[in-house]
């Protein structure tokens, strides 16, 4: 985890002005979103105009203040760098090849628009398709492609409707695009309205503010919220070690003080997190700030990401690696999200070599073979 201590963003030159009370704003953060290749200069001398300009005229670019201020802004490979900055192999078809814009269907799959519903008892709410910062490995790629919005409330009357109409849904996720770059009379109101379906046991907020923005849940008003309706788990995503920071820690006290769960998603990621001492770190220091891992994913077959991807190997490995010497707490589920909507795919390295009547072969995570007989 790293500490930031005293103003610690003035050692930015185009910060040295910016006072405590704006830089620990969430909506300063976004308001001073970087969005263009001269605001990315004016931090990072690391870019290639070219790819760079190339690339954002189809995925456009933009990240917080605070987010760029965790990269090594001196190096190209740095695992933020690469999460924001845009690469030319993101509409190279060399790279993308056999990657799809929609891969799982979610608009295929939406009887009404932004709601997706893939699994009897659970729905996607697409609230908006903006978020402060553009990762370039994101799943919902295609909405980079689109105009900045939230939907409107007659779409957001819609979409309850549905849920309301089906009572074998019982969770719903609140994704985007981020949700919680919503204004909060917005943000209540969804939550709001489907709290109070009585079929609805889970509402599970899906979030990268935690990550990028986390003076989001400095936020009393958010915090009242999340205590108001406590239906609410929150969902976020960190996929490296450095971006777990001392305001993490604050943000998820704050989270965690109104009764909410944190648990956290990670996407395999070449040549930013596929090394198990990376993922063994990363899955560390959640435990210490109280994030619980819940899925490690291999990277999804979406258009403009593919170049992310790794072997479904190098996720086992991974997971081989973790059992035994990271706390089961730690253990996050290693799936494979299929194509077409067919669903999440739960995957283990094989410690059941063999079973014969009632002797069964074990490997254990040092490699040693135990036989037992049940």
């Amino acid at each position: 985890m790293k500490i930031l201590e005293g103003e610690y963003w003035k050692e930015i030159p185009i910060y040295k002005d910016v006072k405590e009370e704006e830089w620990k704003n969430w909506k300063w953060q976004i308001q001073n979103r970087l969005k263009t290749l001269e605001d990315a200069k004016k931090i990072l001398n690391i870019i290639d105009e070219k790819s760079f300009k190339k690339v954002s005229e189809i995925y456009h670019f933009g990240t917080t203040p605070y987010y760029i201020f965790l990269a090594d802004r001196e190096n190209p490979d740095d695992p933020i760098v690469k999460q924001i900055i845009p690469d030319e192999k993101e509409i190279d078809e060399k790279y993308q090849e056999g990657a799809l814009l929609d891969p799982f269907l979610e608009d295929k799959k939406s009887p009404v628009e932004g709601l997706t519903h893939r699994y009897p008892d659970r729905v996607l709410f697409r609230a908006t398709n903006f978020c402060s910062v553009y990762c370039r490995h994101c799943m919902r790629k295609r909405m980079f492609l689109e105009d900045e919005r939230a939907r409107t409330k007659q779409e957001y009357d819609k979409m309850f409707e549905y849920i309301k109409n089906n009572k074998n849904i019982k969770e719903v996720l609140i994704s985007g695009g981020d949700p919680l770059t919503l204004p909060n009379t917005k943000l209540e109101y969804i939550v709001k309205n489907i709290y109070e379906i009585d079929h609805i046991d889970i509402i599970r907020i899906g979030s990268r503010e935690l990550v990028a923005n986390p003076f989001r849940f400095f936020d009393e008003e958010l915090l009242e919220i999340f205590d108001k309706y406590d239906k609410v788990w929150l969902v976020t995503h960190f996929n490296h070690p450095n971006e777990i920071t001392s305001e993490t820690k604050k943000a998820v006290k704050n989270i965690l003080s109104t009764g909410t769960p944190v648990l956290n998603q990670t996407v395999i990621l070449k040549g930013i997190n596929d090394d198990k001492h990376t993922i063994e770190n990363l899955m560390r220091d959640l435990l210490k700030v109280k994030i619980k891992p819940y899925y490690l994913f291999n990277c999804d077959p979406t258009k403009g990401v593919y170049h992310f991807k790794t072997s479904i190997e190098k996720g086992l490995e991974i997971m081989e690696h973790l059992r035994g010497r990271v706390s089961g707490l730690g253990n996050p589920t290693f799936a494979v999200d299929l194509i077409d909507g067919l669903g999440k795919v739960p995957l283990l390295p094989e410690y059941l070599l063999e079973k014969n009547e009632n002797l069964y072969t074990f490997k254990n995570y040092e490699g040693k073979i135990v036989k037992i007989k049940v």
